[in-house]
């Protein structure tokens, strides 16, 4: 019997043993090279993944940042300044000016603070031109393919130009003044600062090619291929072929990350025959010590990859926490100054009024079940709209800012000294001892302004008027006590101002009385109840009417007999004075061309300052009536008070010079009682001067006001004006008057004013016996 093994036996046995051992080992290699594929494959998505959510983080964090910058104060001032009329001379300049800083700060690097996220920040009109430029020397900006009205309808819109060679991108923000759009932030983004985000972890030897992709154009972001800088056009493709393509979208944005990586190659394995040669020589004698190294090479380079990922993760958490923190800092900040903002004014640092009613409604609270009172101070600066229009809004501020300091150091820090609004100011008294203290208070303040303000090197003087309400005898809440600290400050100021009221329960009813009369105005335009009654115009010398001034009365069913200041004062803070303008000239006109018949006579209408803010509409109304009525030009007087000429030019002026132009007379009203000026005389075309009645009524017993009536008459007759004399009650008036040389006067003494029907009989008896007053 042969024995099995044998020397063939044996090389067989060597033979399948190597051949199977080799097989064995391609096996093992390409599980290995399909793992590690697998391996690289979840990783780079991860990468991916990662580098996405960096960007979609990053244009998230751009797009508040730049809705934080539309909605900042600063620009908002500025919108409001400019919708509030303000020019570049009074204010409008420093608020762009502030605005161009504003916007330059945002893209200037910072010490210890991430990189801008924008290179240039535009502030557009919704024309198109620019407001303010981060990149001085812009004017105009450069993108035909931006459409203005386009972004004004989305509030936020990311923008990608591809004319030039490099893609330009952009973020878009509407800004909004008073819930309407008003202008577009455009801002660029840094692409230096978007490529950082993404090649952070990216190096020569990575082997990999990333690009932003949009409809609109590429980014390029980095290339590490090896085909890029070492194969041709044949390899390059072949080996794109055989890449990792991985994509991913990021989120709110058209871009989308297109990434190649390359993939493990099987010429750089271990996988040559050459090598399973090797190998198969060599494993024998040393597979267990290659085993055992392999096994402590692998332990040591776990052990090695954990402490090293675990210094880079702390690290990284370090200087993350180190980001979030300052984050957080900022946030807090930027939150306790929107706080302060909501509760107190940018220009005092008072509190405001939300917060000043907070603080009242507090004291309120504190003083419910016991006997103590809160008493609140309503305090109006007189005459201070005169201070802004002719000394300017900056004067104006000092102002109020000086008026501030004044008012807290008059008061305790426990009291509250609060701006409301404009130029009124509330005080709060905690624990009121009684009405002497706060009178004595009050007292206090309207001595606080006895010291002029000095502004610039200039003393301008002020006083007050203050409304004094208290908690609980007038009002059992906040808005209540307020309301009525109002009225009495209304009081105040309807008695000559500088000086301070308590409210009183009557008050409740005056206001009730102004709101019946508005209600019962409506109606009485509606139904027609109004009347014009006509008070004649007589030649002193001859003693005949020569004209009248068309005067409206109103006489209500439920309110009775309702004097003309009181309605008419009414009706211009409620918008129906153009209504009773109109009423009065269209009534006035018709009945007048009618009496032209009679005996030629001119008709007086009075125009509210209210209706003269439109010029032109005012103008083409006169004319429409004149052409409507056939009542000539020159029988139209216009009557202008001296109080609407103070600082007007441009429409005004124009309108009056078109008047004079058609014919119609000018009759400057209530001469002497207003800022009287011979600049006004000259620069307007008056035709009559009217001296008010109260310098009139008490002619021949003041010598004083025959010295001023003397004097108007001679400077009317030196400028070529006629003169009116209103109020003309007694014989003495009339002769002194005739004896200076009046031309005209109107007055009891002839007649009240009267009806157009009983005016209409004044005219026929004069007719009829020469004299109206026979």
């Amino acid at each position: 019997m042969r024995p099995w093994f044998t020397s063939k036996n044996a090389i067989v046995i060597a033979s399948v043993m190597l051949a199977g051992y080799l097989l064995l080992i391609l096996t093992v290699t390409n599980i290995g090279q399909k793992k590690l594929e697998e391996s690289r494959y979840s990783e780079l998505h991860l990468k991916v993944n990662h580098y996405a959510e960096l960007l979609s983080n990053y244009f998230e964090l751009a797009k508040r940042n730049l809705n934080i910058v539309s909605t900042d104060k600063t620009i908002t001032t500025f919108f409001a300044n400019k919708n509030s009329g303000m020019s570049m001379t009074y204010g409008l300049r420093a608020s762009l000016f502030n605005v161009e800083k504003f916007i330059q700060r945002q893209v200037e690097p910072r010490e210890k603070k991430l990189n801008p996220i924008f290179s240039r920040i535009s502030l557009l009109t919704l024309d198109g031109s620019i407001i303010a430029d981060s990149e001085q020397n812009k004017s105009t900006f450069n993108n035909t393919n931006i459409d203005i009205l386009d972004l004004k309808a989305t509030d936020q819109k990311i923008l990608i130009d591809d004319s030039k060679k490099e893609i330009s991108i952009r973020l878009s923000t509407t800004v909004y003044f008073n819930y309407q759009p008003i202008a577009v932030l455009i801002a660029e983004f840094d692409k230096a600062l978007i490529i950082s985000l993404v090649t952070a972890q990216e190096y020569e030897g990575s082997g990999s090619h990333i690009t932003l992709r949009s409809q609109y154009g590429d980014l390029f972001i980095w290339d590490s291929l090896a085909h890029s800088q070492e194969y041709n056009l044949e390899h390059t493709n072949n080996d794109i072929q055989h890449s990792f393509n991985l994509k991913a979208d990021i989120v709110d944005t058209p871009f989308v990350l297109e990434t190649w990586f390359e993939s493990i190659n099987s010429t750089e394995l271990f996988t040559s025959k050459w090598f399973v040669l090797v190998i198969s020589l060599l494993a024998i004698p040393v597979f267990l010590t290659l085993y055992y190294l392999f096994y402590i090479d692998r332990k040591n380079t776990l052990l090695n990859t954990k402490i090293a990922n675990s210094t880079k993760r702390r690290k990284e958490l370090s200087i993350h926490n180190e980001l979030l923190e300052e984050e957080v800092k900022k946030r807090k900040l930027s939150e306790e100054k929107l706080a302060y903002q909501a509760t107190h004014d940018s220009l005092t640092g008072l509190p405001n009024r939300s917060y000043s009613l907070q603080k009242l409604n507090y004291a309120i609270g504190c003083c419910e079940g016991s006997n103590k009172k809160v008493l609140l101070m309503y305090i109006d600066l007189d005459n201070f709209k005169q201070i802004n229009d002719t000394l300017g809004h900056a004067t104006g501020d000092r102002i109020l800012q000086e008026t501030s300091k004044r008012l807290l150091n008059a008061f305790r820090k426990t009291d509250t000294v609060a701006r409301l609004s404009g130029d009124e100011f509330m005080v709060v008294i905690h624990e009121l001892e009684d009405l002497e203290k706060a009178a004595q208070l009050a007292y206090k303040v309207l001595h606080l302004f006895n010291k002029p303000f000095q502004i610039n090197k200039h003393l301008l003087h002020t006083s007050t008027s203050i409304g004094l309400a208290i908690y609980p005898d007038d009002a059992n809440n906040a808005e209540a006590l307020l309301k009525n600290a109002d009225m009495a400050l209304y009081q105040v100021k309807g008695n000559g101002r500088n000086n301070f009221s308590f409210y009183e329960s009557k008050m409740n009813d005056e206001v009730n009385r102004k709101v019946a009369i508005n209600i019962r105005l409506h109606r009485a335009l509606k139904e027609k109840t109004l009347e014009m009654y006509y008070q004649p115009l007589i030649d002193l010398n001859t003693q005949k009417i020569i004209g009248a001034e068309a005067l409206m009365r109103w006489t209500d069913s439920e309110l009775g007999f309702v004097p003309p200041d009181e309605f008419i004062a009414i009706a211009e803070k409620n918008n129906l004075i153009e209504q009773l303008g109109s009423f009065a000239l269209n009534t006035a006109a018709e009945q007048a061309a009618q009496w032209q018949v009679i005996t030629p006579l001119q008709i007086a209408v009075n125009f509210s300052s209210v209706q003269f803010r439109d010029c032109e509409k005012l103008l083409t109304e006169i004319q429409q009536v004149l052409l409507k009525t056939g009542l000539p030009a020159n029988k139209l007087d216009v009557e202008v008070t001296e109080s609407l000429l103070i600082n007007q030019e441009g429409e005004l002026f124009d309108m009056l010079k078109s008047l004079r132009n058609m014919g119609v007379e000018l009759s400057i009203d209530d001469f002497g009682t207003g800022y009287s000026a011979l600049s006004y005389l000259q620069k307007f075309s008056f035709t009559k001067l009217k001296i008010d009645r109260a310098f009139i009524m008490n002619l021949t017993k003041n010598k004083a006001d025959q010295s001023l009536v003397t004097a108007i008459i001679a400077m009317a007759k030196a400028l070529n004006l006629k003169v009116v004399a209103e109020g003309i009650e007694e014989d003495e008036q009339k002769q002194f008057l005739i004896d200076i040389d009046c031309e005209y006067g109107q007055g009891y003494l002839f007649s009240p004013p009267v009806t157009a029907k009983k005016f209409e009989a004044l005219l026929h008896q004069q007719a009829n016996s020469n004299s109206a007053f026979t």
